[in-house]
């Protein structure tokens, strides 16, 4: 089973209207606001899996600290991990993504799935802290039980296998905590020695960066676009394209 699951505080029409056509893999959205009333959602899109986790559930298991930069203990990437790690680990591979990322259409997803059938972790390029230091990046803010060497990278988009879910799993339970998703996942995938690749499609995944509706395809994963309208806009401009080739 290939599952898809969208990190979002609450849900958006235009994610959900993008996702509800998805055919080839089961659909979830972790939604962060467990106040947020999701019955018009759910009756609205019936191919996606609304998720709500209480912050105990996360805490009981170790899903914690993924996020120190929302200054929140738990955040929608612990419920996301936690979720896929405890309550729903039957998955060969989940695609985790967070709602300012942008790409085409389930197509591009599948493309990269057909080049990559059995790597454990495809993320963007990942860096290397060799010594430790704290003084780089964010490194003074992150507490991990691993020694050096580190890594790190941008993380908003990646997939995960079943292998790498449960070395996720077994960290939070023997270390009743996570750290920083950004080091956090591809420390734990370099240090339990599983296949890591960073696809060509990955390569605008930036922390800040500014597209233009020219720089957009149909093949690569984008971002950030925070403004949603404009995810409506790109894939109208490809679909144009299209239209005007055939």
């Amino acid at each position: 089973m290939k599952s898809i699951c969208l990190i979002t505080l609450v849900p958006n029409e235009i994610w959900c209207d993008f996702l509800n056509t998805f055919t080839k893999y089961v659909v979830y959205v972790i939604v962060d606001d467990n106040n947020y009333n999701l019955n018009p959602f759910k009756n609205k899109y019936s191919n996606i899996h609304f998720i709500q986790i209480s912050d105990e559930r996360c805490k009981i298991h170790g899903y914690i600290d993924t996020s120190f930069t929302l200054n929140k203990l738990i955040s929608g990437w612990d419920k996301a991990l936690y979720y896929f790690g405890v309550e729903n680990i039957v998955n060969d591979f989940v695609w985790f993504m967070e709602d300012d990322v942008f790409f085409y259409s389930e197509d591009t997803l599948l493309r990269i799935d057909e080049q990559y059938k059995k790597d454990d972790l495809l993320s963007n390029e990942i860096c290397e802290n060799k010594n430790g230091n704290k003084n780089s990046w964010h490194w003074n803010k992150i507490k991990t039980r691993y020694t050096p060497p580190y890594y790190n990278g941008m993380m908003c988009i990646v997939r995960f296998s079943n292998t790498m879910m449960k070395c996720i799993h077994k960290y939070a339970t023997n270390n009743h905590t996570l750290f920083f998703l950004e080091a956090l996942i591809p420390t734990v995938a370099i240090k339990n020695e599983l296949v890591c690749k960073h696809p060509i499609e990955f390569k605008n995944i930036y922390y800040r960066h500014t597209f233009t509706t020219e720089d957009i395809d149909m093949c690569n994963l984008y971002h950030p676009i925070k403004e949603l309208p404009k995810h409506v806009q790109h894939r109208n401009h490809l679909i144009a394209g299209l239209k005007t080739s055939s």
